[in-house]
């Protein structure tokens, strides 16, 4: 089998200065031995300055990852800029801002919603309005929205709400005429010198509620810039009217978001943070950022709690050097940061498997399956120089392969696209192989199977848009 195009992979910069190492060895142990939790990136700043920053390979300090819905605090940020350039005001109604799209037979609330009720997510629906406007299949998204009556008084209740958020992004667009990586671009990200993607709709616009693809540093100068109240870079006010708690929030699963909500960011039990699916933050205090990418099965809260509880004092603690043998057991863990991947049992021999892959969510850490991709044909064969597997996935044949143990980092060309990703696999006591495949312009890991039981495969955690593994690529 010939082997696709394959990059040797460094292992991942890490780095601590000035915090307490034995809170960072009780926050990696407590994360470790919680299975629901696989970190990619950490990276703390005090007061401006790193004190640790740590990648769990295969992902590395350049990977762009999809930040799902801390792309919401970036449009609300284009949208202090509007404001500031009175382009329009919180006060202004969003029908009178929409034009064309307003329904002749619009509705009363419907008609009372303004741009601050949209920011604050205070619009009065029941919920998330964003599924319906997809379902109904009007290519003008901003009139599906105006067709759905809010069922409580508007500025009376939150309740979390996508389609909000992309009328925030298409208010933005409107009244500037640009699209949001436009617009951003010369006012926010040339002077924070950093350069995030945004994905965008067939329509090429960037969706107000998500697609975001930013390094974890990148991530971190962004949270910074809020932390300081925005410099000279941000409207001046702006950070302090949107991390104000504009409306109460209640969850009956998750104390973390019960602190109330501001201007697309939630108000946190100190401070406020950029909050997006599956654990990507960035946590804003008076004295720290915490800025994080992980793929957490289980929701927020069991993180959250790890940080609160072990990261946030270690980063406020002594900033004396610790003794000889923490420091060593802290570097040598830190070196060794690697997401769970599977481990060889040392059965050997060439697996093979051609035919369908049926999924199977028991391979999952979390059980829901949305958006699998197509893959079919699957063959896997090892010799001595390592792995390597063979699919065919939406008519295209592609080939991948990878040494034996650890993350291999590689590319998956499909077509004119070719996207990053890392590839690890190991034998199983059973007889089987299981391949782990991390995609690395994303959050998500792919498990595939093959063995007695045939071929299964299933998401880790399933994305929440992509179902094309071409679409995996932060463009």
């Amino acid at each position: 089998m010939t082997p696709g195009t394959t990059a040797s992979m460094t292992h991942p910069a890490t780095a601590t200065s000035g915090i307490d190492a034995r809170g960072v060895l009780a926050f990696l142990a407590a994360v470790e031995a919680e299975h629901t939790i696989n970190l990619h990136s950490l990276l703390v700043a005090r007061q401006g300055e790193t004190v640790l920053e740590a990648y769990w390979a295969p992902y590395t300090t350049d990977d762009r990852q999809l930040l799902y819905s801390v792309s919401k605090t970036f449009t609300s940020t284009a949208m202090g800029f509007a404001l500031a350039e009175g382009k329009l005001a919180l006060t202004d109604r969003i029908v009178d801002l929409l034009g064309d799209s307003v329904p002749a037979d619009v509705s009363e609330r419907a008609a009372e919603q303004t741009v601050h009720h949209v920011l604050s997510m205070s619009t009065g629906h029941d919920e998330d309005t964003f599924a319906v406007m997809l379902e109904r299949g009007n290519h003008d998204l901003a009139a599906t929205y105006l067709t759905i009556p809010p069922q409580q008084p508007v500025g009376s209740c939150h309740v979390y709400n996508n389609g909000a958020s992309w009328v925030a992004g298409e208010l933005v667009r409107r009244v500037t005429g640009e699209g949001l990586m436009g617009y951003l671009r010369p006012r926010l990200f040339e002077p924070l010198g950093i350069a995030p993607t945004w994905d965008v709709d067939p329509l090429g616009r960037e969706l107000g509620l998500s697609g975001v693809h930013a390094t974890t540093r990148e991530i971190s100068a962004f949270a910074e810039l809020y932390r300081t109240g925005g410099g000279d870079v941000l409207p001046q006010g702006w950070v302090a009217q949107a991390s104000t708690r504009h409306i109460p929030t209640r969850s009956d699963d998750n104390a973390e978001w019960t602190h109330g909500y501001g201007y697309q960011v939630w108000l946190s039990r100190e401070g406020f943070r950029a909050d997006g699916a599956y654990g990507q933050y960035a946590l804003i205090l008076d004295d720290l950022t915490v800025t994080i990418t992980s793929a957490e099965a289980a929701g927020s809260q069991p993180l959250l709690d790890l940080v609160w509880m072990h990261l946030i004092p270690a980063a406020r603690g002594a900033a004396t050097d610790p003794d000889r043998e923490t420091a060593s057991r802290l570097a040598s863990r830190l070196s060794a940061l690697e997401l769970r991947r599977p481990k060889d049992a040392g059965v050997a021999g060439p697996w093979h498997h051609a035919g369908p892959v049926s999924s199977w969510p028991s391979l999952a850490v979390g059980a829901d399956q949305h958006h699998l991709p197509d893959l079919r044909d699957v063959t896997l064969v090892r010799d001595c120089d390592g792995w390597a597997m063979r699919f065919t996935t939406d008519g295209v044949e592609c080939d991948l392969a990878a040494p034996s143990g650890g993350w291999h980092r590689t590319t998956l060309q499909l077509g004119d696209v070719v996207v990053p990703v890392a590839m690890a696999v190991g034998t199983l006591s059973t007889g089987a192989a299981r391949v782990h495949l991390a995609f690395t312009d994303s959050i998500h890991v792919l498990r595939v199977e093959l063995g007695p039981r045939g071929g299964v495969y299933a998401w880790e955690t399933s994305p929440l848009s992509y179902g094309k593994l071409s679409e995996f690529i932060a463009r």
